[in-house]
């Protein structure tokens, strides 16, 4: 890490000043007698930057998972709550670090459809109608072309490995901005159902995306299939992101192909 007397003076001076309009005259000659105190200082700097200011509690996690559990009757027990209680993870490490849930209901492509609507629901809830786009070429299950029905969305890791259940995560929604292609960084731990959860756990950060300092986000543990568009099929991988200027989420998928880096590629933390 370079100090200050490796960067432009200009840098150097501003940073300096700012500092100085904030620090005491009598702190002033404390930090230069006491090396100490300003490492110190530049530790809680440090952790400050590095803190997710999005951290949430385990009780404010799963009181918001209760009243998720309630609005969309999804069946949950006071055992599941309990479980949950007693075996929560701490808080990860790191400002685009999560603890999150991952919650699946039903069995193979059945199931995947159906826990990919009922946490689009919930998201649609939690945004309200206007505060919610869902491209219309996001299907979760088959819609006919041509005569046909085409499926239109499957896991990564296949379908066959989607089961009921009801556990914690730890991902980091930071990793893969710098990539060749969502292709070369995708594996069986990239986020599918977990990223939407995230996106109605955690709605002040979807709000904050800005594809600078928060990036969108590729659910790149799905494939999407769109028949009408002239795509090869699978393509496609679900995409979160964020409008600032008509103020809404999106939920719509993109070609993974695509190596910008405003977006990243998330996986779940081993």
């Amino acid at each position: 890490m370079e100090s200050l007397f490796k960067i432009g003076g200009g840098l150097m001076w501003a940073v300096l000043g700012k500092i100085a309009e904030k620090l005491p005259a009598d702190l002033a000659k404390d930090l230069n007698c006491d090396s100490a105190m300003i490492d110190a200082m530049v530790t809680a700097a440090i952790e400050y930057k590095e803190k997710n200011p999005y951290e949430m509690s385990i009780d404010e996690q799963l009181a918001a998972l209760f009243n998720a559990n309630d609005e969309e009757k999804w069946g949950m027990s006071e055992e599941d709550f309990n479980r949950l209680d007693d075996t929560a993870p701490a808080w990860p490490k790191g400002r685009h670090a999560y603890r999150s849930f991952r919650i699946r209901f039903g069995k193979g492509g059945e199931g995947v459809a159906r826990t990919f609507e009922a946490h689009v629901a919930r998201i649609q809830r939690v945004f309200g109608e206007e505060g919610c786009w869902r491209w219309e070429h996001l299907h979760s299950g088959s819609v006919p072309y041509e005569g046909e029905p085409v499926e239109c969305l499957r896991l990564l890791a296949g379908d066959h490995t989607h089961k009921p259940v009801i556990e914690w995560i730890i991902t980091d929604l930071g990793m893969h901005r710098k990539r060749d292609s969502v292709t070369a960084v995708r594996d069986s731990r990239s986020l599918a159902d977990e990223l939407l959860v995230i996106a109605w756990l955690f709605p002040d950060m979807i709000r904050a995306i800005d594809c600078d300092k928060f990036p969108g986000l590729f659910a790149a543990g799905y494939e999407v299939n769109s028949p009408v568009h002239d795509v090869e099929a699978w393509q496609r991988v679900v995409l979160v992101n964020f409008d600032r200027g008509n103020c809404r989420m999106l939920i719509s998928a993109r070609e993974r192909n695509r190596a910008d880096s405003i977006y990243s590629v998330p996986v779940l933390r081993k």
